[in-house]
């Protein structure tokens, strides 16, 4: 376990790709369930409630499932899916993690907490790494340059965000 956890470590930090990780479709299942469950955590608050995060989280999730899926078939390269959704979702559990703590920081209204502006600051720069750890997985799956790898890492982040805003609008 110890080595799978640095092996995701590794890949969040751009020195291991996710053909390093075992081809495992136990490593897809632990990984989707610890996504869902960290990533609705840190997006719960938006909501302010767990039904639509949990939705949100997984429409997020399915969704790159599925689009990875349908682009690894089209390029005749289907046995990269399994590395390639654990690297993705594995590396998404640490960023959540790390998110958390952020999110603490930042609390309800940045503005009258005094670590508040540093937590949004680095709340961003985790988000900017996130977009970058998940080109670097899709450089390594689709053997694709990193500023392609980028360009769909960003096209994706905002797909995401356009629709889980459309199903899901935020509750005030």
């Amino acid at each position: 376990m110890k080595r799978l956890i640095n092996l995701f470590v590794d890949i969040s930090l751009l020195r291991a790709a996710p053909q390093d990780l075992p081809v495992a479709s136990f490593l897809v299942t632990f990984t989707l369930v610890l996504n869902l469950l960290t990533g609705t955590v840190v997006i719960v608050g938006h909501f302010n409630s767990v039904v639509p995060a949990l939705l949100a989280q997984l429409m997020d999730l399915a969704l790159l499932a599925l689009l990875v899926r349908l682009a690894l078939s089209y390029q005749r390269r289907s046995g990269r899916f399994t590395q390639a959704i654990s690297a993705l979702f594995g590396c998404g559990v640490l960023i959540n993690l790390v998110a958390m703590p952020l999110q603490l920081m930042i609390g309800d209204d940045p503005r009258v907490s005094p670590m508040g502006g540093l937590g949004v600051l680095l709340y961003v720069v985790l988000v900017i790494w996130g977009m970058v750890v998940v080109a670097h997985i899709l450089r390594h799956t689709f053997q694709i340059r990193f500023g392609n790898g980028m360009l769909l890492s960003i096209g994706y982040f905002m797909l995401i965000n356009w629709l889980v805003t459309l199903f899901f609008p935020r509750s005030s």
